[in-house]
C-alpha cells in the first residue's frame, strides 16, 4: 500500500511536470513568434533609416543646388540691370564663379589653392 501511494505521488510529479513542460513549450513558441515579429519590424526600421538618410542627403544637395541657382539668378538680374545703366559698356566676361586676383579673373578654388584666398576685388 504504501508502495502504492509512492506511485501515486510519483504520478501526479509527473503529470505535473509535464504540465509544466507543455506551458513552458507554448511560451516558447509565443517567444519565438514574438523574436520574429520585432526582426521583421527591426529589419523594416532599418530600411527606413537607409531611406531617410538617402532623403536626406537628396535634400541638402538639394538645398546647396538652389543656393548655387539663387546666386545665379542674382548675378544675371545684376548683370542686366548693369547693361541697362551703362550701355557703353560689355559685361560678357563676367562669370559669378570668378575672383579677380593679381589682375585677371580666375576661378575662385585657384585663389584658395595658391592660399591667397583674399577674394578682395581691388586686388
Amino acid at each position: 500500500m504504501e508502495r502504492e501511494k509512492n506511485i501515486q505521488l510519483l504520478m501526479e510529479e509527473v503529470a505535473q511536470k509535464d504540465k509544466e513542460l507543455l506551458e513552458l513549450k507554448e511560451d516558447n513558441i509565443t517567444l519565438k513568434g514574438k523574436v520574429q515579429s520585432l526582426e521583421k519590424d527591426k529589419a523594416d526600421l532599418e530600411s527606413r533609416v537607409v531611406e531617410l538618410c538617402g532623403q536626406k542627403k537628396e535634400a541638402e544637395l538639394s538645398k546647396e543646388n538652389h543656393g548655387y541657382d539663387m546666386l545665379i539668378v542674382g548675378f544675371e538680374k545684376a548683370k542686366k540691370q548693369a547693361e541697362f545703366l551703362f550701355l557703353e559698356v560689355k559685361f560678357d566676361k563676367l562669370d559669378p564663379i570668378k575672383v579677380v586676383h593679381n589682375g585677371v579673373l580666375v576661378d575662385d578654388d585657384e585663389v584658395d589653392a595658391e592660399g591667397g584666398g583674399d577674394h578682395d576685388p581691388e586686388a
